[in-house]
Parts: structure tokens; C-alpha cells; sequence
């Protein structure tokens, strides 16, 4: 049984707050209740990228940690916010979604029966979420909606000025304690923290992860060239390909999209692998009794002890690495070359995105509803 702070540092590990008062917040609410609800909410639009792990992953930690986890497809707000797709269009995405979101939890080895799936449609018609649409437009200005993201606050269509009311309406109708989202999210979950409690509703904690660096060494984005991020169904020559051509500057951290990567993405994989060959999540039953398929730590059979993550091999001397700025430091000092820092990248990546490939080259479904939801391929 994890204690209070052991569920805290679980859960905040990696991630931001809005404030620092939150993260004491949170221990309050902590203290309070036993099991605490939270939902991941992600907008079916362009297909996903590889930086979907850092938040899919956490989800992991969470559930470690005690928590009630959904995942909650924003699929009337995705229509609002890209409506140049009909709603039809946008429904056969968040069924990609899904098919995608559970594929990686399977990779990541936890079963989805452990986490809640709910599509905000089957909410957003009710009568009860309606007039809480119209209670809050009645109280908003205009530029309360065009604060929460570069993109609303650009946008002259009406339908987009909504999203910030749809996906802050979710913490009252799921009944949430915390909503869970990327920093890209700061706005939105600001708005939330202002509005929700106008209504008469509680307020709810909000935690944020990072945002992944592109293999330009900029924002990961689903709407930038495919050469720029890696996708979960490219193909190992394609990874190889991608990575190898990635920026990563000799001896720099700055604006490095490979060593970004393996912080990000990478590296916190790595070390719930870890974790769970040590009998230290409670989540599985095969902990402590060896490597289980597909499920080892990217490091050597040889690593010593501690070992997170492993650059070299084959004619290059391997190098061992207990944390990710061991990793930096090396890389910064020289000791570490970009060739084989990238060639553990490509090796770790492709051994992780192998059953997602295959579990949707063993689907029709999804292959099918890839090509309606996305027929011009992204």
C-alpha cells in the first residue's frame, strides 16, 4: 500500500502544475479521498505521432498510483475546433483513436481493461451538459474563449470559440478530481480553473506533461511534415531513415530533437520497464520474475544493476546510463557520438512501435477506418 507522498512523487513525477500552490493541492486531495478520478482528453484530428507516448505512458504511473483513469475522446469538441471534416469524418477518427490508444497501452503492457473510455458525444447531447453550454456562453467573453490557445484566438468561425466549454464541462460530467493533459493544454485547463467553479461546481486539480521536441529539435505536431516526427506506423526503414536524418548536434542539447526524444519518450519507458522487472508497480503479475516479452528496459542483457538505458554495441563499446542526465552530460563531454546516439534511438523505437504495427497489420477494422478518416493518409 503506497503511502500519500509515495502516490504524489508517482504522480507528479515528470509532470507541471499551473501553480506551485496546486502541487499541494493535490496532497490535500490526496489525504482525502482514497482513489481519485482522472481523465486524459485528447482530441481526435490529425493522425498521432509518437510523442502520444509521453501522456499514454504516464497513464501507467497513475494507475500505480491508485487512481480511476479514463481516457476521454474529444470528438464534438474535434469537430468544432477542425471543421473543415464533417462529423462523420471526425467520428471514424476518434474510432482511430481508439484503436490506436489501446494498441499502445497492450505495447506498453497494460491491459486497456484497466482503463475507462468515454467519447464526448455520448455527453455533449444531453440536456443537462447543453444548458451548462449555454450557462457558460452566457457569462464568457469572447476573448475568455480566444485566451486558450494560439489557434482559437486566431480562428473567425464561431464553432472553435466553444471547445474551451466543451472540454472544462468534462471535469463536472465525468465527474473528475484531476484532468491530465500537455502543456499546450495551460489555457485550456485556466479557463477551467476560472469557470467551472462560476457554475457551482468544485474545482479540479490539473497536471500537465511536456511537450515532445520534434526530430527538428522544434514542437512535435500532428499538423507538421512527416519528416519532422516519427508516426506509430512507420515502418523500421522509415524510423531509421527519419532519425538518422533528425538534428542532433554534436556535444549540444539545444535545439536536439534525438536527445529530446530520448528524455521524453524514451527514457521514462525505459525506467517503468525497470521498475516493473523490480516488483515495483503492482500492476502486473509477472513482476520480479524476469523480462517479459517485449517488455525489457532498452539497455543490454549485460547492463549492470541500475541501468536505464544503453548506447553502443556490436563495434561500438557500449556505455550504460542509470538517468537521463548521465546521458546528457556524456553526449555534452564528447564521450557519446550523435551516430550512436541515434542508433539507440532507432533500435528503441522500433522495438517499441513492433506491436503496434502489427496489431494493425492484423486489422482490417482499423486499417479500414484508417482510410476513411483519413483518406488523404494524415
Amino acid at each position: 500500500m503506497l503511502s500519500t507522498q509515495e502516490k504524489f512523487d508517482l504522480i507528479a513525477r515528470r509532470q507541471s502544475f499551473l501553480e506551485d500552490a496546486d502541487a499541494e493541492s493535490l496532497k490535500q486531495l490526496l489525504e482525502k479521498k482514497p482513489r481519485l478520478k482522472l481523465a486524459w482528453e485528447t482530441t481526435p484530428t490529425g493522425k498521432p505521432h509518437v510523442g502520444y507516448f509521453v501522456p499514454i505512458a504516464k497513464l501507467i504511473d497513475f494507475l500505480r498510483a491508485g487512481l480511476d483513469v479514463t481516457v476521454y475522446y474529444l470528438d464534438t469538441y474535434g469537430f468544432l475546433v477542425n471543421y473543415v471534416h464533417s462529423m462523420e469524418t471526425v467520428a471514424y477518427r476518434q474510432r482511430y483513436y481508439h484503436f490506436l490508444v489501446t494498441a499502445i497501452l497492450k505495447a506498453l503492457g497494460v491491459s486497456p481493461s484497466k482503463v475507462h473510455f468515454v467519447a464526448e458525444s455520448s455527453l455533449a447531447y444531453t440536456k443537462p451538459f447543453v444548458v451548462d453550454v449555454q450557462r457558460l456562453c452566457a457569462i464568457m467573453k469572447q476573448d475568455d474563449a480566444r485566451a486558450t490557445s494560439t489557434e482559437v484566438s486566431e480562428c473567425d468561425m464561431i464553432s472553435p470559440l466553444l471547445c474551451s466549454i466543451h472540454q472544462s464541462l468534462s471535469e463536472q460530467y465525468l465527474d473528475l478530481d484531476i484532468q491530465y493533459g500537455g502543456e499546450d493544454q495551460t489555457g485550456l485547463f485556466e479557463h477551467a480553473k476560472k469557470f467551472i467553479p462560476k457554475l457551482g461546481y468544485r474545482r479540479r486539480e490539473h497536471i500537465m506533461n511536456v511537450m515532445v521536441a520534434g526530430l527538428d529539435g522544434l514542437k512535435m505536431s500532428s499538423s507538421k511534415p512527416a519528416h519532422t516526427k516519427i508516426e506509430f506506423l512507420d515502418d523500421p526503414e522509415t524510423v531509421r531513415d527519419k532519425v538518422s536524418k533528425a538534428a542532433c548536434p554534436e556535444r549540444q542539447v539545444a535545439d536536439n530533437g534525438v536527445l529530446g526524444l530520448l528524455r521524453d519518450v524514451l527514457f521514462p519507458i525505459s525506467q517503468q520497464r525497470a521498475e516493473r522487472l523490480l516488483g515495483k508497480t503492482e500492476l502486473y503479475d509477472d513482476e520480479n520474475s524476469g523480462y517479459s516479452v517485449g517488455q525489457h528496459p532498452f539497455c543490454s542483457l549485460k547492463a549492470p544493476t541500475g541501468t536505464i538505458f544503453t548506447v553502443g554495441g556490436g563495434d561500438v563499446e557500449e556505455k550504460h546510463f542509470a538517468s537521463y542526465e548521465e546521458i546528457e552530460t556524456a553526449f555534452v563531454a564528447g564521450q557519446v557520438h550523435p551516430e550512436a546516439l541515434k542508433q539507440a534511438v532507432i533500435d528503441s523505437f522500433n522495438v517499441l512501435l513492433a506491436p503496434i504495427r502489427a496489431a494493425y497489420a492484423e486489422s482490417r477494422e482499423w486499417q479500414e477506418v484508417d482510410r476513411l478518416a483519413y483518406p488523404e493518409g494524415n
